[in-house]
């Protein structure tokens, strides 16, 4: 089956992803590339984070016990590797070993933001690291930012250190505010966009934290990446986040953000298909192509939330 359309059309590689049986790999909470275009995968089973190749053969696996419940997932240029623990309220840095070397946060404490069982329509204020961090993302010149967004309505800036330099963001729908922060990234212009879920937006900012333009054409923005020509691709949760019924898409953005195509939701939603359930990460690799996971309540028991998009030639 073909999604998308005009330029932006794609086919699904059909079980791609040489993944055993054994380890029954579920929701998949995060995605990257890297600069060869291997793929790592952060799940919320055991192995906790999977690297493969473009083929889907794997490369690596690790992690162990080591998260309560990985969310998202960043790579540098020197293989660093940044992970979002959101029940642990910590974020993590690993060498291209895989040896941590930094945490941001105090594992198991939640800053006091008045928010109540993880329900960000609770959260009362703004606060410190962190509350349930969703998302990590590198500037430039290596600072560290973080959306801190179930039980907090904030980003954080760290320096390479893991010094906090500022946060912003209150809960709401003003400008620079947030309900559910969900994800962030850099494109090549030092421009940061945060997938703010709750309010169907994405929000542009300068590294400083200062609001530049949101982007409001969007239904639960989850995650964005971007292809090297700044088009963007935003993973959106859509209605609900319940498997079967939480069929979402990928909405594709020019640098204006306007709308280039859908890939998924109603307009071309085969109920036999795997893909477009609950979409939570994206990452593209050089070739173009799409690596979608997914995640959502009542999870299919025997399928992994892991889908790739190759555009059609």
């Amino acid at each position: 089956m073909i999604y998308g359309q005009g330029s932006y059309r794609y086919e699904l590689a059909e079980n791609w992803g040489e993944i055993p049986a054994e380890w029954q790999v579920g929701p998949v909470a995060g995605i990257n590339t890297d600069r060869d275009d291997n793929v790592y995968v952060l799940t919320r089973t055991d192995p906790p984070v999977i690297v493969m190749d473009r083929d889907g053969k794997i490369l690596d696996h690790w992690g162990g016990d080591f998260f309560d419940r990985p969310h998202g997932v960043y790579l540098t240029e020197d293989g660093r590797i940044y992970c979002a623990d959101d029940n642990a309220h910590c974020v993590y840095g690993f060498d291209a070993a895989h040896r941590l070397f930094l945490t941001l946060g105090t594992r198991g404490v939640p800053s006091d933001t008045g928010c109540v069982n993880k329900k960000w329509q609770t959260i009362l204020r703004g606060a410190g690291p962190f509350n349930y961090p969703t998302n990590v993302a590198l500037s430039k010149d290596g600072d560290i930012y973080v959306s801190d967004g179930y039980g907090n309505a904030r980003v954080h800036c760290f320096d390479p250190e893991g010094r906090l330099k500022f946060s912003w963001g209150e809960p709401g729908t003003e400008p620079g505010h947030f309900n559910l922060p969900h994800s962030l990234r850099f494109d090549a212009e030092g421009i940061l966009y945060v997938c703010d879920r709750q309010n169907h937006r994405v929000q542009l900012f300068e590294k400083d934290g200062r609001f530049l333009d949101q982007w409001t054409n969007l239904i639960r923005p989850a995650d964005i990446c971007f292809a090297p020509d700044g088009t963007a691709f935003v993973a959106e949760c859509k209605r609900c986040s319940d498997f079967a019924y939480g069929v979402s898409r990928v909405s594709v953005l020019d640098r204006s953000g306007h709308v280039l195509a859908r890939i998924g939701g109603e307009c071309d939603y085969d109920e036999h298909s795997e893909s477009h359930h609950t979409a939570h990460g994206i990452a593209i690799d050089s070739e173009g192509c799409l690596y979608v996971g997914e995640v959502g309540k009542n999870f299919p028991a025997g399928y992994t939330g892991l889908q790739k998009l190759c555009p059609v030639k």
